[in-house]
């Protein structure tokens, strides 16, 4: 007993509970440790009443599989590492949902990491997984640095998809919402209710989801004739509180605009019910338009208002990750590297349509 580990002696010692084996199942069902273990692994050539009789002594001796053992045998974990920049967005949580449940179709289990935006937390949840804890990785954000992180992952060849950032010059399978068309529909819908004067709260701009929305607003906004002047593009930084802020610098402006697309819904909210009040109706005084479309999600609204927003498919992108991932853990590279999925428009009661006389108003 010289070479078992010390927790094994010291159950051994005080009675502990014994873990049953595949030899203790093949023993109760009275087969062999190889028909055991192409049971237990899902192979063809067992019989299925041998079968039933393996699973029900598995499952009298509560048996569990030793995952690390299997790992070295196989060179597989079956787990995907998920690093998240952060997990307080409800976006975030819905997501990750979406992704445990394509996972489990694909026979996969998660491992979720948050770094709280902090790049070096980042990094060592990557060089952990990247270790053997993880076959793959899905990273999820699009904070400027993440590009020194994928140098890394694509300087070995390590299984890993991205969600929501695309850098140009790497090679690595990403999953894109097209960020650009959904503030242009943000625009497009304003612009057909009448309203010229149109301002944008952003998100975080050292995020490219952010950067992106921005910029799809100043073109939208350039193609109706229409201009974005800095004082109708308030900047935060994305995070809980930022509506609030955003609602103050809307009420202490001269000549307010019409109507506010805002970076998510999240900021949106909470600017609205600062707004309230402060009595400032929606959508009587300001229309209002968000992204992603959190119907359900969030903890609070303020009174009947349902925003309008643009819709992410997250169902669609979660799977798309996972099957990326999945290939490149099989060794096949994915026919198609970059998966674009587009938002989809969600009217609710948060926009008015402007009378003739105030849609003709200049900017």
């Amino acid at each position: 007993m010289g070479n078992v580990p010390y927790l094994a002696l010291h159950l051994i010692s005080e009675g502990g509970p014994a873990i049953a084996s595949i030899l203790d199942i093949a023993k109760k069902a009275g087969v062999s440790k190889t028909t055991v273990s192409k049971v237990l692994n899902r192979q063809y050539g067992v019989h299925a009443e041998t079968r039933k009789r393996v699973l029900e002594a598995a499952e009298a001796l509560h048996y569990t599989p030793n995952i690390a053992a299997r790992s070295l045998v196989m060179s597989k974990s079956g787990v995907i590492g998920v690093v998240y920049d952060s997990f307080r967005s409800p976006l975030y949580m819905e997501l990750a949902t979406q992704l445990e449940h394509h996972a489990m179709v694909s026979g996969y289990r998660l491992v979720f990491c948050s770094c709280n935006e902090d790049p070096d937390a980042k990094s060592g949840y990557i060089r952990y997984f990247m270790g053997g804890a993880a076959d793959g990785i899905i990273l999820f954000g699009s904070a400027e640095g993440d590009e020194a992180i994928l140098d890394q992952v694509t300087a070995v060849d390590y299984p890993c998809a991205v969600i929501e950032n695309h850098v140009e010059h790497l090679s690595i399978p990403n999953v894109l919402i097209d960020n650009l068309s959904g503030a242009a529909q943000a625009v497009d819908y304003l612009y057909e209710r009448g309203h010229r004067a149109i301002a944008h709260v952003t998100g975080n701009l050292l995020h490219k989801v952010a950067v992106d929305r921005r910029d799809g607003f100043v073109k939208a906004m350039e193609e109706h004739g229409l201009s974005a002047p800095p004082e109708r593009l308030l900047s935060t930084e994305g995070t809980i509180g930022c509506g609030t802020k955003a609602a103050a610098q809307l009420l202490a402006m001269k000549e307010r605009p019409t109507a506010v697309f805002v970076f998510n819904d999240l900021i949106a909210y909470e600017m609205m019910d600062a707004l309230h009040q402060a009595r400032c109706r929606i959508p009587e005084d300001l229309s209002v338009v968000g992204f992603d479309h959190l119907v359900g999600l969030l903890s609070f609204k303020p009174g009947p208002l349902e925003l309008t927003s643009l819709s992410q498919p997250l169902s669609d992108v979660a799977a798309a990750a996972i099957d990326l991932v999945a290939a490149l853990v099989a060794g096949n590279a994915p026919q198609e590297k970059v998966r674009l999925f587009w938002p989809e428009l969600k009217e609710g009661n948060t926009c008015r349509t402007l009378p003739p006389e105030r849609a003709s108003d200049p900017e």
